[in-house]
């Protein structure tokens, strides 16, 4: 009887559908199914009302939830006493935000495995809500992410950047003002839903600042590249390791320094990985700093938050 298919259960509970569960566990919704299926099998008892559609969880399901919780949280206790820590360091799975999993992460994953032969790496793309999710559902060890606006008591946050965030456009734009530039331009804005998407939003409001939106993208490299291409200007993070493409762009600085994102890894407080998490964080917090282009965060007092 495996713990995921316990922590696929918890997942169709919290979320409601098989559909829903299914992308949060990075299965199709036939194997979550399947696995049900298997576990009603295994129980001798049936978990779901498969009169209903889609199907709901019955009585005997809902109990069957918080056994399942604390069935997960003892075995995620139990694994270091009975693996040893070294055999817990062969295995990481890594959430990532797209501007960092094409961006920092690669180098911080050569430099964890040049230091640790046998370690294996699954990466995870997504946006920071849902990595949130997933690594509070605890089928993330840690996700490299745009800050949390809370963050639960049982959560770890620690930033290793914060991004100035600036205005792109292309070379053929040849005013300087953002403020000019955001008004008179057409807007390529970036996703609504993310994180960063809302922070756009709320600073163009305070500032009254009205755009012309032509567009709409849900990746930041997506965004620059249509700038790149002279369709429009838009507002994004300063990626904290510079790339190639830049040359082909105008970055030009807001004068409110105070807008930024903050970049720092998410993990579980009980998780069994906190050495390879902490070895990962200060590869991040070395990348940045040789990089020069953002600062790195290094004051005790801003690295953890619980």
């Amino acid at each position: 009887m495996g713990v995921r298919r316990f922590k696929t259960l918890i997942a169709i509970a919290e979320l409601g559908t098989f559909a829903k569960a299914a992308e949060a566990v990075y299965l199709t919704p036939a194997a979550v199914s399947q696995q049900m299926k298997a576990l009603e099998d295994e129980l001798d008892m049936p978990l779901f009302d498969r009169t209903k559609r889609p199907p709901v969880l019955n009585p005997a399901g809902y109990a069957l939830i918080p056994k399942a919780l604390k069935l997960i949280k003892h075995y995620e206790e139990l694994k270091p006493s009975l693996e040893g820590e070294l055999d817990t360091l062969e295995n990481l799975t890594v959430g990532t935000v797209p501007t960092t999993t094409t961006g920092i992460m690669p180098r911080a994953i050569k430099t964890l495995q040049d230091d640790h032969d046998n370690l294996h790496i699954r990466i995870y793309p997504g946006l920071s809500d849902d990595l949130y999710a997933q690594v509070d559902r605890g089928f993330l060890d840690v996700a490299v992410m745009t800050e949390p606006p809370t963050i639960y008591e049982h959560l770890i946050w620690r930033p290793f950047t914060e991004e100035p965030f600036v205005v792109l456009t292309s070379k053929e734009v040849e005013m300087t003002d953002p403020m000019e530039i955001l008004r008179t331009q057409s807007f390529i804005r970036y996703a609504r839903k993310a994180w960063v998407g809302k922070d756009i939003d709320h600073w163009l409001i305070e500032n009254n600042i009205h755009v012309h939106e032509t567009m709409e993208l849900d990746t930041l490299e997506a965004t620059a590249a249509m700038v790149m291409n002279n369709l429009g200007v838009s507002i994004v993070p300063l990626n904290c390791c510079s790339k190639p493409e830049h040359e082909h762009l105008n970055i030009i600085p807001l004068e409110d320094t105070s807008f930024k994102r903050v970049l720092g890894v998410l993990y579980r407080r009980d998780t069994s990985k906190h050495l390879l998490i902490e070895l990962l964080w200060e590869k991040l917090i070395q990348i940045v700093e040789e990089s020069g282009v953002t600062k790195a965060m290094l004051d005790p007092s801003q690295t953890t938050k619980s």
